[in-house]
This record gives structure tokens, sequence and C-alpha cells, in this order.
């Protein structure tokens, strides 16, 4: 699997990253949330923007960044969801650009996530916007109703790595272990072919497993909930950290 390196951390290599989502609706919530994680042990930090009740005021999000980044001072992800893949708002296209626009260009980020299911119009200048401001791109795709067959799931793989993604992220509902299983091994399979770091979940109960044992599978990355999850089937960050270290272990 081939590294991304973000500052100075190095996505797909060693254990996977610790990532803890922000979740708040109000600026008061996410720095409360964000100062929560003094005392514990992670690599980044998602903000969930979709959660944010100004999240068409670029100006307002901006100054949530810059407050923000007084706290954090370990790489931060950007996330906008859409309410199609389990976020809290639906932005249109032009509304998806300009966010992401005018945040890439604040250069208070270090990766956007751009979902793949937007249209590879979108998808593009999105990317391109993101480079040029020399941000990091996670291309992602989601599905909380199931998980696509192992020809789709290599399709969306290679495609977003086309669409010229930093780092590639899949995101699945199991219906059965063996959906766990079929994940993993996708997972295991196109790490080792493709040129991106991969990060692969199944979410849920029964996919717990997944988010745990990525340096095997080759999941770059997991993410652990402190305060809020922002998924089905997010552990614990301490628990997660205290697995990792077991498995990590030499």
């Amino acid at each position: 699997m081939r590294v991304c390196k973000v500052k100075d951390m190095s996505i797909g290599e060693g254990k996977p990253k610790v990532c803890l989502p922000i979740v708040g609706k109000t600026n008061e919530d996410i720095l409360t949330q964000a100062k929560s994680f003094e005392d514990i042990e992670y690599d980044m930090v998602e903000l969930r923007i979709d959660f944010y009740e100004s999240i068409l005021d670029f100006e307002k999000v901006i100054i949530l960044l810059k407050e923000l980044k007084t706290i954090i001072k370990k790489p931060l992800l950007f996330t906008y969801r859409s309410l199609k893949e389990g976020g809290q708002i639906q932005l249109n296209d032009d509304q998806y650009i300009e966010l992401i626009r005018n945040v890439c260009e604040s250069q208070l980020i270090d990766i956007v996530d751009v979902e793949l299911l937007t249209g590879n119009q979108v998808v593009y200048q999105l990317v391109e916007i993101a480079h040029v401001n020399h941000m990091k791109v996670l291309i992602s795709n989601h599905n909380f109703e199931l998980t696509p067959d192992n020809h789709l799931m290599r399709q969306i793989l290679e495609h977003m790595e086309i669409m010229n993604a930093d780092i590639l992220k899949i995101a699945y509902m199991p219906l059965s272990q063996k959906d766990v299983l079929r994940l993993m091994e996708i997972t295991m399979e196109m790490s080792s072919k493709l040129s991106h770091p991969i990060v692969s979940m199944s979410m849920g109960e029964i996919g717990k497993i997944s988010r745990i044992c990525g340096e095997f599978t080759g999941s770059a990355m997991t993410f652990a909930s402190a305060t809020h999850a922002s998924a089905p089937g997010q552990i614990a960050v301490n628990d997660v950290n205290k697995i990792l270290e077991v498995l990590h272990h030499d």
C-alpha cells in the first residue's frame, strides 16, 4: 500500500491512523468537543461540517476553522456529507463547490472529503481546487443500506484513483458476516494493486472488526468516537487505541 504524507503523518504506514469526528451544530459545540480531545491519543480530526448550522455562511465557516486550529494541532479532515450518503443536509453542486473552494483557499485544513457520487464533473473540479491549494483529497463512497458486490467495490476504488484521489474511502452496511469478510478481502486485494491508501469499514455492530484490523487487511485509517459517533458501529477511541496497540505490538 502506498503512503499519503500529511504534515508529519504517513497514512498507509504502520498502525491505522485514528480519526476523531466532530459533529457539533454550533461553534460552542464544536470547540467544546475539540477541547475534550486534549487527553486522548489520536492522529487526526474530522470536522463534519454538514452538522454545522451555518454551513452556507462561508465567512462563519472560516472563522470556525480559525478557532478550531488554535485547539487542534493535528491534521484536519474537512467533510461535507450529503443527505443521500448519510449526512445532515443536501447542498446543490454550486454550493458544494463554493464551500470547498472557500475552505481550501483558507489553508486551514489538511484533507478534504469529496463524495464520488457527486458526479465526475464536480468531483474533478473539487479535486483540482484542493490540489491547487495543496490539500490532500479523500474521495469517499458510502452506502447505509448494503455492501455492493465485489466487482462493484473494485470498480469504485479504481474510479476513485482515476479521479486523482490521494486517499480512497469506502464505508458500507453489511447484511451478514459474509459482507464484512468480502469488504475486508477486497480491501486487502486492492491495497496491493492501487497506488494510494485505502480506508474501508463495514458499519454497524457486525462490522466492528473491520475498524480495528486495517493493518492486516490494508485499511489505513479508522474512525473512532470520543464524545459523539458520526456513523453506526464506531468504537470508543480508548478501546480502539488499546486494541490497535495489542495487534501492532512486536
